[in-house]
């Protein structure tokens, strides 16, 4: 690509206004600017909108800005939506509170560079505890993970793998073979959109000199069981739900095509954690099957308590094309 890359960042927010600002502060801070912003306000109150326009009016951004709202539906339905008002080379999606060193976007598009079709290039990341819109200096950084397709699918099974989602650059073909953000899922959804990627023959090259930070804040996160709303059990049983549909489509992709075996000591790996993490909920959850756990338990492994499917209809009706 002789141009530089037109990359379009997706901001998905929800009542994080000072988090916004900073977040698009870091990106006009890139040596290397998206071509646009598109900031998909998932039903926050008027603050969001008021902050993104003080915002525009103190910066006067050097990349297009667009701002959509809409009732709050979930992070996977606002990406879906800036997805679709997208018009970049590269897609990257953010949270409203990520951070990237300024170099992050060049050398992600960097590693792209005269790679034809279905790619993501992935960067180093490093924790940033607290803290407003400073970046640290001598942070302790996670390099990306190298491996083949079949190494990076078995590291995601296993629940080894990690990147923050903003340390991602998909290229425009990756995300069409990719497809929509499951909306159905109500955690790690960005765990079942990267599955997807790994087995759908995506590319994943590695770039490590760019460098993202994963911000933990005080309290509870949008990820953290007992979030606003529900309990702490209430949490852990969507999370464990959700553990147990991603896993379970993945089988019977691979089982789909006779290639489950290769991958049985990431499952098995992967059953362990899920024991070790829902120890407490799986004596009380209801009989119900589940081809993978089954398969598993062939082998002798500790079987845990079936899962009831729930909500498992609604997932059903975003097609996938697992």
């Amino acid at each position: 690509m002789s141009a530089a890359p037109r990359i379009s960042t997706i901001i998905a927010t929800h009542n994080r206004p000072q988090f916004l600002q900073e977040a698009l502060d870091n990106l006009a801070a890139q040596q290397l600017l998206p071509a646009e912003v598109i900031v998909v306000d998932d039903g926050s109150g008027p603050a969001t909108q008021r902050a993104l326009e003080r915002w525009q009016a103190r910066r006067l951004p050097c990349f297009e800005l667009h701002y959509f709202r809409q009732r709050n539906s979930g992070p996977a339905v606002a990406r879906n939506r800036g997805v679709a008002a997208s018009r970049g080379d590269f897609i990257h999606f953010m949270d409203d509170d990520d951070l990237m060193e300024p170099d992050a976007l060049r050398h992600l598009a960097a590693a792209l560079a005269g790679v034809g079709g279905a790619a993501v290039s992935m960067a180093s990341y490093a924790l940033l505890h607290h803290g407003h819109g400073t970046l640290p200096q001598g942070a302790a950084t996670v390099a990306p993970a190298g491996g083949d397709a079949a190494q990076v699918l078995a590291a995601m099974i296993a629940g080894q793998w990690f990147v923050p989602i903003h340390g991602y650059l998909f290229t425009r073909a990756a995300s069409a073979r990719m497809g929509a953000w499951d909306p159905a899922l109500g955690s790690q959804e960005d765990d079942e959109f990267l599955f997807r990627a790994a087995l759908r023959g995506v590319d994943f090259i590695a770039a490590p000199a760019a460098l993202v930070y994963y911000r933990q804040h005080d309290g509870v996160r949008r990820a953290t069981p007992g979030k606003p709303g529900e309990t702490v059990r209430e949490g852990l049983r969507q999370r464990l739900h959700d553990d147990l549909v991603m896993r379970e489509r993945v089988f019977r992709e691979l089982q789909s095509c006779a290639a489950e075996e290769g991958q049985r000591a990431a499952f098995q790996a992967w059953h362990q954690r899920l024991v070790e993490r829902y120890a407490e909920l799986l004596p009380e959850l209801e009989e119900e099957a589940w081809t993978v756990l089954d398969w598993l338990g062939v082998q002798g492994l500790p079987q845990p308590a079936r899962v009831p499917r729930g909500d498992r209809r609604v997932a059903q009706q975003v097609t996938l094309n697992l």
